[in-house]
This record gives C-alpha cells, sequence and structure tokens, in this order.
C-alpha cells in the first residue's frame, strides 16, 4: 500500500488491459504515445487523486484483510518497499498483497468466493492479492481489465502461481475471485510485451481503434503528399456512408430546430410539458441555467502546436 514502484520508463503489470486492448479507459496506442514521450526526456503522466482513487487506497489494506480471513491464509503483507522485476521481460509489478495458503476451493457465493475459470483450486504455499473497490454490480466473473490480467502478469514477474482478485463492489460487496497460472495467457502478455517494445523502439504504432487514436497513429500532415485515391472498396463504401450519413446528420438537425421551436412556442413560460408519441408518453423539459458571478481571468499564455482534427471535412468537387 505504498503506490506505484515500478520505473516510468517500463511497462508495469497495472497497464497490461491497455496494452491488450482490454481497457475502457485507453489504448495501446495511447500507451506507446506515452512511453515515446517519456523516452524523450518527456515527464510521467500523472493522474490527480480523485475520489474514487482516495477510498480505493483509503480501503485496500481493509480488503486484503477481510479476503485473507474468508481464504483463511496467513503471513499477510502488505507493504512493498521494492517492485517485483520480471527476470528477462521489461515488465515490472507493484503488489498490493502477498500471503500464505493452505486449502482447497470451490464456489462459495455465501462468502463471495468465485473461481471464474476452475471448478476448484488449491491454495499452497504463496498466494498473491490484488485488492479493487469500484462502484460497479458485482459479477461472478470480474472484467479482464479489474484485475485479472494484471494478476496474471504478477506472477509472471513473481513466480507465485496463484492469486486473488479482491473487488470491493458498490461499498458493501466483497467478491474474491481466484486464479492459478494461466500459460496461455501469460504467453499473450509475453509477446505483447515484446511486440509493444519493438514498436516502441521503430515508432511504428498499432493499427487505430477510435477517431481519437487515429489522431494519434496519424498525428501530423504532410502538406507535399499526393492526394490519396479513394479506389479501395471498403473506403469507397466508407466515403459514401459518410457523405449520406453527414446529408441526414443535417437534415436532422434542421428538423430539430424546427420542433423545438414550435414546442418551445407552445410551452411559454412553462418548465415542463408532457405528450404521447405512439402509446408512450414523453416528458419535454425546458429548463433555465444558472450562473455564479465570475471574476474577470487572464488566460494563460499556450505554445504554438497542431494536431489533427477528429472530424472530416466532406465538399463536393468536380
Amino acid at each position: 500500500m505504498v503506490g506505484k514502484l515500478t520505473r516510468d520508463d517500463v511497462l508495469s503489470t497495472s497497464r497490461l488491459p491497455v496494452l491488450l486492448n482490454a481497457s475502457p479507459y485507453a489504448t495501446p496506442n495511447e500507451l506507446l504515445q506515452e512511453m515515446l514521450d517519456i523516452d524523450a526526456g518527456g515527464q510521467p503522466v500523472r493522474i490527480p487523486q480523485n475520489e474514487p482513487m482516495f477510498w480505493g487506497d483509503t480501503l485496500e489494506g481493509t480488503i486484503l484483510r477481510e479476503a485473507a480471513r474468508r481464504l483463511g491464509l496467513t503471513d499477510l503483507e502488505t507493504n512493498f518497499t521494492e517492485p517485483f522485476e520480471h527476470p528477462t521481460l521489461p515488465l515490472g509489478a507493484s503488489l498490493d498483497g502477498r500471503a500464505k495458503g493452505s486449502g482447497t476451493f470451490v464456489d462459495d457465493p455465501s462468502n463471495g468466493i468465485y473461481l471464474p475459470n476452475d471448478d476448484s483450486i488449491t491454495l499452497d504455499g504463496p498466494i498473491l492479492l490484488e485488492a479493487k473497490n469500484t462502484n460497479a454490480y458485482p459479477a461472478e466473473r470480474p472484467a479482464l481489465w479489474r484485475g485479472p490480467l494484471q494478476m496474471q502478469a504478477q506472477m509472471m514477474c513473481t513466480g507465485i502461481a496463484r492469486g486473488a482478485v479482491c473487488v470491493l463492489h458498490q461499498g458493501n460487496q466483497l467478491r474474491i475471485y481466484l486464479y492459478r497460472k494461466d500459460n496461455i495467457v501469460q504467453s499473450q502478455i509475453t509477446d505483447a510485451v515484446l511486440n509493444f517494445e519493438e514498436r516502441r523502439k521503430t515508432r511504428e504504432f498499432y493499427p487505430a481503434y477510435s477517431i481519437h487514436d487515429a489522431t494519434i497513429v496519424h498525428s501530423t500532415t504532410d502538406t507535399s503528399a499526393r492526394p490519396v485515391e479513394i479506389d479501395d472498396e471498403d473506403a469507397k463504401t466508407a466515403l459514401e456512408d459518410l457523405v449520406h450519413a453527414q446529408k441526414h446528420k443535417a437534415m436532422a438537425e434542421q428538423d430539430i430546430q424546427q420542433a423545438s421551436l414550435c414546442l418551445m412556442n407552445l410551452m411559454g413560460d412553462a418548465e415542463v410539458a408532457y405528450g404521447l408519441v405512439g402509446n408512450q408518453k414523453y416528458m419535454v423539459k425546458w429548463p433555465s441555467r444558472h450562473y455564479k458571478a465570475q471574476p474577470e481571468k487572464v488566460t494563460p499564455a499556450k505554445p504554438a502546436r497542431s494536431m489533427r482534427s477528429k472530424t472530416l471535412v466532406i465538399k463536393e468537387t468536380d
């Protein structure tokens, strides 16, 4: 419970969901760009602690102690001063907890114990513990980015073959997910790390996974480059879809404006109106926004920069 111990320029096990494109928060290209910036002498990205992060840190020890009690673990350790580094891969782990186990377990919903990948599991010898705190509803199988991938990578860094991902859901329901070493997943992690490091050397990005991702992969514009002829069948279809969608969007926006004006004139000073569309009743609300007085602000200076737009401009041409 001492926070991040791994080096900033080395992949940490907590970033494995991002690397394997299993995270809802970032993509492999964003992770690669982050590392390339560090390689170029930039500062690592630090996310300021928010309310969920505060409670996650505060409750970590409580989660681990209760999980150890339910599993009958002994010799619980939660304070580590050094990271655990993989013997051959550029990969490091900051552990939440480690303990000793002895016992065989099956699914035990009454104690919040689940085995997502096994019918039974024996916890003998050292056991890894990973604590998570979330407002998500409890499930019999956690999301891959909420501990399972991180746990497999921690096993690779420590040589320990058993682990428990301990998730406190909504502040009042603890789920303990037990895992053993998974050779297939660990092989995928090895391949992903090696591929990432090669891309890091060659600065070759992954294919873009989203429009935002595309602005990272293709971050600059070469004004001297020849125009691209759209002759690929998939690209031709995409262009046709985009042209039609933008026309429909413009028409829909005009319909929205006209319909809104009609309803506003009908509502007058009223804030709420009700009406039927088919058999469904709808509420229309026209609220007012209230703004507090603000002192005059001076916008701080910003250096010049350029970035690719997230929107394509489509025009008819001869």
